[in-house]
């Protein structure tokens, strides 16, 4: 086969064009801000006609909602699917979650395959439908590889300890449990519970469950129901979990049955969350509780926490009273003044009708008040890069970086070429000029 010498000259340009796109994409991504994470994804171990997905977190910073198309690049462009879509807004200042899921066909062979998933702002003029038409486009990129093989792998695995609630007379108990499958395969993973009396020796009843299909790379939070005819009293759980016949989990938990009406009135202490937590000794840091009411009946409630430094209790924290309707989630807020330098936790419960939440904490780190910096006034110059742009700098890097790849391109293509004449022909296979007839 022959091929000219300026042939192989510009067969290099579709590819320094494409980065260029990619690169002022970004910048305008950026520009934008639309943020992608994490910016690479990998399938392992992918069966023909298999299924496997991940999740990536797309980020906007822009006052105003953002339109997005996804498409691919690699030679697995055409395997890929999107949840919520290949096309989905993020509102203004939020976050999406974008499934990329990956099938494989029947008849494609072993190996990596690389690529690309492009996420693009589509331009106003164009519509939710429309094309990206001629112009450079916004976009964030994630690096991405499917490994895809014939080897069947099954496994799964719980993502935290189950758990069982205290329930009431005649009511449901409820068993809830945190999967996920890391093998190619389905899975059924299999349940079996024995309730056991005060004594931990004599067995009660049974029941087995599975009936939760896994797909590979899936997870899955399963609610197991038991039927419920047992008196007032105190008992425990004894659950094994089967994968096929092997026991993979073994689990001892206990559970109350109560007195009708008894859960009427239930709350639970979300999370405590400071505003700040790095700070200088002497600062004012607000301390957040979030509590949520799952009862049926008001209730009242308060935070009651402490500082601690080390095993020190260096202050006492209250919140005001809050009255919290059933099924509202409300934040108790207090106030807490560190006097000097160290790492804090602050934990606290919440008090409501007589009864207290689990304990939750937070940690506090404190700086010297002499480490503070001296506030000075510094005047700016406006660039014109607002809105989460990026600065002078940034941008200054980015065009250094394609300089130098362009320069190494343009070097290949002219140590390739070599010595050889622009007017002659080269044979590739010879290396040598070509014969020319007349």
């Amino acid at each position: 086969m022959v091929q000219s010498t300026r042939n192989k000259k510009t067969r290099h340009v579709p590819a320094v064009f494409l980065l260029l796109f990619l690169i002022i994409g970004s910048l305008n991504a950026q520009g934008l801000g639309l943020g992608v994470s994490p910016g690479a994804i990998e399938f392992k171990d992918v069966l023909r006609s298999g299924y496997a997905e991940k999740t990536v977190t797309l980020s906007t910073s822009s006052d105003e909602p953002i339109t997005c198309h996804v498409t691919a690049e690699g030679a697995f462009r055409n395997w890929l699917k999107y949840e919520p879509g290949e096309t989905f807004v993020i509102p203004p200042r939020s976050q999406v979650k974008l499934k990329i899921i990956v099938q494989p066909p029947e008849d494609i062979q072993n190996g990596a395959f690389d690529g690309f998933v492009v996420i693009a702002i589509v331009p106003k003029s164009t519509g939710a439908g429309g094309g990206m038409g001629s112009s450079v486009s916004a976009a964030v990129s994630v690096r991405s590889t499917v490994h895809v093989s014939d080897v069947e792998k099954k496994h799964f695995f719980l993502l935290s300890d189950p758990t069982v609630v205290d329930t009431e007379e005649t009511k449901p108990i409820d068993f809830y449990f945190s999967f996920e499958n890391d093998g190619n395969v389905r899975v059924n993973p299999k349940i079996h519970i024995d309730i056991l009396g005060g004594d931990k020796t004599t067995i009660l009843k049974s029941f087995d469950y599975s009936d939760k299909l896994l797909l590979p790379t899936t997870r899955a939070d399963v609610l197991v129901t038991s039927s419920n005819d047992l008196p007032i009293g105190k008992y425990w759980a004894h659950i094994k979990i089967y994968q096929d016949s092997d026991v993979v989990g073994e689990y001892t938990l206990s559970f109350e049955v109560l007195e009708r009406g008894s859960l009427n009135i239930k709350g639970q202490l979300v999370k405590v969350e400071l505003n700040k937590i790095w700070v200088y000794a002497g600062e004012i840091v607000e301390i957040n509780a979030t509590f949520e009411n799952d009862g049926v009946r008001p209730t009242t409630a308060v935070f009651n926490g402490k500082a601690m430094l080390g095993d020190t209790v260096d202050a006492l924290i209250n919140s005001d009273e809050v009255e919290v309707a059933p099924g509202q989630i409300s934040v108790l807020s207090s106030y807490y003044t560190p006097k000097k330098a160290g790492r804090y936790s602050i934990v606290g419960k919440v008090s409501y009708s007589k009864k207290l939440t689990e304990e939750k904490s937070s940690i506090l780190n404190v700086r010297d008040a002499s480490e503070k910096p001296i506030a000075t006034t510094t005047t700016i110059a406006d660039t014109g890069l607002s809105g989460g742009g990026m600065d002078m700098v940034q941008i200054g890097a980015v065009i250094l970086v394609f300089a130098v790849v362009v320069g190494f391109v343009l070097w290949r293509m002219k140590k390739s070429s070599g010595k050889k004449g622009d007017g002659d022909e080269y044979s590739e296979v010879t290396g040598k000029p070509s014969t020319k007839s007349g």
